[in-house]
């Protein structure tokens, strides 16, 4: 082992990698302006306003990770790198897309958000699901990560539902469980909220602005991600996204609709947590294992560019990185780049030390908030992003079906490790001689060939990815 890391840092050294070469992204956004070959190379797309939507990258896209991702990264080649976003128009321009009505619901009136193409034909119909405490007004504009999803699935020709839970429209604790959401009873007549969705789907099909045989989806985000799973399966609808929210074993066990799983790494909520994420994948485990279209994907940590919170139209440029530097000043983001405080972590320095803070406290309150939201979209905290919109569409509209730069974990299986958490010594598959170790920056601490076993107890304590030619997996080091 030590001869072998002895021989990768002589290799670091030599003339043939102290070579720099260019990355130019003359209209978008890099983590280096220039980089040695094997270098971990972050990239974004440029800010598209309220009348575009990220489309793809052109250029030398064959190196992307995700080619249709609006952030991705590539490992730096020997050569240097061109790369350009593609942007495309929304339907509807620079007019708000989304109607706003009441429609009866089972008990009451809801309040409802929707969009359907011009020519009432949607290629599919989406239903989005709130978190807790929250309502409709999340997914159709208040929370910009939410927002962009649903402009994403206007912009590919489907249809756009958007409600909320009967408690969040009573504001009223009707079940008694200390938490404005869903009702999770797994009846498709006994659930109020489900009976909604029932109500408000037959007004659209009545109106003709969709028919019967409109294929359905379910997204949701935290308590709106269980929810989704549980209603798409009941409901026997065409596929179903969880964001933030692991599904129960109970749906695992008997849905039949296809259903993704998408979890943080660093999620902080109370009932997520690192448990959460375990049993997110534990989920996904059971549909693979039970033959249902299944997919998983855990978002990790990314750097924070000066120009990340211009996205939000009213923050400048110059704010933007003033901001960015204030983040570094309160030591809000570390030596390479990367967040190191989710939001309640700023929240609290800011009320400690308001006198370190002039540029966010002279912002709006939801100028504010947008950067809070935005940290913990890079710090992978609990929060819902659009970094893997183009693949949660993909499986939404197209469950387990072939895309275009689409990862697909089918073709991929993950290898089983042991023990995990480890503290010393990883046991591995037999048929593993050869592994990266990669920290969640990206980084690779180990590379190279193993027997059985991989000594680990010089790693620092954390969370670490394994890399192989046959498949990817996670361990924890404890």
């Amino acid at each position: 082992m030590k001869h072998l890391l002895t021989l990768l840092l002589s290799l670091s050294l030599s003339p043939a990698f102290s070579q720099t070469y260019n990355i130019n992204v003359p209209q978008d956004y890099a983590s280096a302006s220039q980089a040695q070959a094997g270098d971990t190379v972050y990239i974004w797309a440029k800010e598209w306003g309220i009348s575009r939507i990220f489309s793809h990258w052109t250029g030398d896209t064959s190196m992307l990770e995700s080619p249709l991702e609006w952030r991705t990264r590539f490992i730096m080649p020997a050569h240097d790198v061109n790369l350009q976003s593609v942007t495309t128009n929304m339907p509807t321009g620079g007019v708000y897309p989304l109607v706003q009505e009441n429609i009866m619901g089972r008990d009451r009136l809801k309040r409802v958000f929707s969009y359907f193409p011009s020519n009432n034909a949607p290629a599919g119909v989406c239903w989005f699901w709130h978190g807790t405490g929250g309502s409709a007004s999340t997914w159709a504009g208040q929370e910009y990560e939410q927002h962009q999803f649903v402009k994403y699935f206007i912009s590919k020709g489907w249809g756009v539902i958007i409600t909320e839970s009967d408690e969040s429209t009573t504001n009223t604790d009707l079940n008694g469980d200390g938490a404005l959401r869903y009702d999770y009873v797994v009846d498709s007549v006994a659930s109020v909220d489900i009976a909604n969705v029932r109500a408000i789907r037959d007004t659209f099909i009545h109106r003709g602005k969709m028919t019967w045989n409109t294929p359905q989806a379910a997204a949701g985000f935290s308590a709106g991600g269980a929810f989704s799973l549980i209603m798409a399966g009941l409901m026997q609808w065409h596929s179903a996204l969880s964001n933030c929210n692991p599904g129960g074993p109970l749906v695992a066990e008997n849905t039949l609709t296809p259903s993704k799983i998408s979890m943080n790494l660093f999620d902080n909520h109370p009932d997520v947590g690192p448990m959460g994420n375990l049993d997110g994948y534990f989920n996904y485990q059971t549909l693979l294992n039970r033959g249902v279209c299944t997919d998983f994907e855990m978002l990790r940590p990314s750097p924070v560019y000066p120009q990340r919170f211009q996205r939000l139209p009213g923050i400048s440029a110059t704010v933007s990185n003033s901001i960015y530097n204030e983040l570094i000043a309160n030591g809000c983001i570390n030596a390479i780049g990367f967040p190191v405080k989710n939001s309640n972590e700023i929240t609290a320095a800011v009320i400690m030390n308001p006198a370190n803070w002039p540029v966010a406290l002279s912002l709006t309150g939801g100028q504010r908030q947008f950067i809070l939201d935005q940290v913990d979209v890079m710090i992978a905290a609990h929060h819902f992003h659009s970094d893997f919109m183009a693949a949660d569409f993909a499986f939404i509209s197209d469950p387990c079906g072939t895309a275009v730069g689409i990862k697909d974990l089918r073709q991929e299986p993950a290898i089983r490790v042991l023990p995990n958490p480890v503290s010393d010594r990883l046991f591995l598959p037999e048929n593993i001689s050869e592994l990266s170790v990669i920290d969640v920056y990206g980084r690779v601490v180990f590379s190279g060939r193993v027997v059985e076993t991989l000594d680990v107890s010089m790693l620092k304590p954390g969370t670490y990815f394994i890399k192989t030619n046959i498949g990817n997996t996670r361990f924890v080091k404890i």
